[in-house]
């Protein structure tokens, strides 16, 4: 990478977040679901999610505590269907809570929320029924539309703050070429999670008429098994900047979202 001269203005680590949904899992009805494992054509599938492998050397696999996620990450990083999340090296795969679906079948919200996904309308449940239901039941725990969103922006804002120091350290160094400025993140994730913060952000920036135009792109559960947004965060012109990037066939969402839309939707799933 070529620096610019006027590295104040332009200098920052580009992070690029790949959020995407674990790929094909196997059918083991003896295991827990945390240790469900992806299926011979779940890792096959997963190798084929980016044109590149990831350089490890400045990426993390990140994923719920749910082992299919850090396997989906594992392979769509190195395109190896026969990489174990192990084979990263040490501190390469991490867990976080935010990308975990928290759901109990055996509670009217859980029951209804599973009867929604068996009829094929998982995401209008979330969309239209989920916040309420829980408010109604005072549940404060259960992952709704809004808090699930929330967990996705947390993550972004986290994301987006650590990219914004090293900025800073870059415009101090007297050699920032030699400072890491390309970070790659992998997040393996469920059905519903980021799904409702795209939805968020959409009809925040584009209107409820483009949000439900998304919806049904997307259809009645949630994103097909690998599936996802990208959001890069960088420094342009000396503006810091959140860039949400998502395309299925022909359509595509590409926009510059503001910080405070961020805190928004965070506010929003308190």
């Amino acid at each position: 990478m070529e620096w610019p001269k006027n590295k104040a203005e332009t200098a920052m680590p580009q992070v690029v977040l790949h959020f995407m949904r674990h790929s094909i899992k196997e059918k083991a009805p003896e295991k827990s679901d945390t240790d469900i494992l992806l299926s011979p054509a779940g890792r096959e599938l997963a190798a084929k999610k980016f044109e590149n492998p990831t350089d490890m050397r400045f990426a993390h696999v990140v994923g719920s505590p749910r082992v299919r996620t850090h396997e989906t990450g594992a392979v769509a990083a190195t395109q190896n269907p026969e990489t174990n999340p192990a084979d990263l090296g040490i501190g390469k795969v991490r867990v976080d809570e935010a990308l975990d679906f928290k759901v109990d079948e055996r509670d009217e919200y859980g029951r209804r929320l599973y009867e929604a996904f068996a009829a094929g309308e998982y995401l209008s449940f979330l969309l239209n029924e989920s916040d309420a239901l829980a408010k109604e039941k005072g549940d404060t725990e259960s992952s709704t539309y809004s808090r699930m969103a929330a967990d996705v922006a947390n993550i972004i804002y986290r994301n987006f703050k650590a990219a914004s120091r090293g900025a800073s350290i870059l415009e101090q160094s007297e050699h920032p070429e030699n400072e890491p400025n390309d970070f790659q993140r992998i997040l393996a994730t469920h059905g519903g999670i980021q799904e409702s913060f795209l939805l968020k952000a959409v009809e925040k920036l584009k209107g409820v008429a483009e949000r439900d135009k998304l919806f049904a792109l997307i259809g009645g559960n949630a994103f097909d098994v690998t599936e996802g947004f990208d959001v890069t965060l960088t420094k342009e012109g000396g503006e810091e900047k959140i860039r949400i990037t998502y395309t299925k066939g022909d359509y595509t969402f590409d926009e510059i979202v503001p910080v405070s839309v961020i805190e928004e939707i965070i506010a929003e799933g308190e």
